[in-house]
């Protein structure tokens, strides 16, 4: 049977699940009121059903895994983040860097390597669907970044620059700089879990060849820290 840590970390993949919708669902609202294209509307749509699909999918695996009665936090302030202090086209940028270009490029490679040693049936369902969700969501989220720079280059340009450097700290923190644990058993290895050591590794990756030169072609100031990972 899984253990602890595999009920943890599948009770936290439903709450991050429910806020992704929860802050896509905001981002529809803010985009629509940018006049952004339709096209980009019906998948941040779409992305909401995704992602509320994405929370049940992995309560159906917490359960499945004994952890059924485990409390995951749902409430309105673990759900719903404060409005953007500087305004509602600096919330929408901000989203779109901190969940999009990075959370959702991260998010593929993650998966796929969840998905990769997952032989629990449950999980499997879960990670497969999740998966595929995960390659159009990263799309979306360059996709919203090029309009944005079409509404405002300048101001759009300068606002992701100057707040890079915060947002790679701080999924350096996340995913870059795990510290090390006991080593996974077979059983948390087959609903999904990564070790410490593959974490770093998947950003690392995943920095240098996708999210540093999509920056970098959008003429984004990458930051020094952030030069060598």
């Amino acid at each position: 049977m899984p253990t602890a840590r595999a009920r943890q970390e599948w009770a936290n993949r439903v709450r991050a699940e429910y806020r992704s919708a929860a802050i896509t669902a905001r981002l529809l609202h803010l985009a629509i009121a940018t006049g952004l294209p339709r096209e980009l509307l019906d998948t941040a749509l779409r992305i909401v059903r995704d992602e509320l699909d994405h929370a049940e999918l992995s309560h159906a695996c917490l359960a499945a895994i004994g952890g059924g009665s485990l409390p995951v936090d749902l409430s309105l302030d673990a759900l719903a983040p404060p409005a953007h202090a500087d305004g509602p086209l600096a919330e929408l940028v901000h989203h779109a860097l901190h969940s999009f270009c990075f959370g959702e490029t991260l998010a593929v490679p993650l998966f796929r390597a969840m998905r990769a040693d997952t032989d629990h049936p449950v999980a499997r369902t879960a990670l497969d669907r999740i998966l595929v969700d995960e390659a159009v969501h990263r799309a979306f989220g360059w996709l919203l970044l090029d309009a944005l720079l079409e509404v405002d280059g300048p101001g759009v340009r300068a606002y992701v620059s100057t707040h890079l450097p915060s947002a790679f700290a701080s999924y350096h923190r996340a995913y870059g700089a795990v510290p090390d644990a006991p080593p996974l058993s077979p059983d948390e290895r087959s609903v999904g879990l990564l070790s410490p050591a593959h974490y770093r590794s998947v950003f690392s990756e995943t920095w240098a060849r996708e999210l540093r030169p999509r920056f970098e072609r959008r003429a984004v100031a990458i930051p020094p820290s952030a030069l060598v990972v």
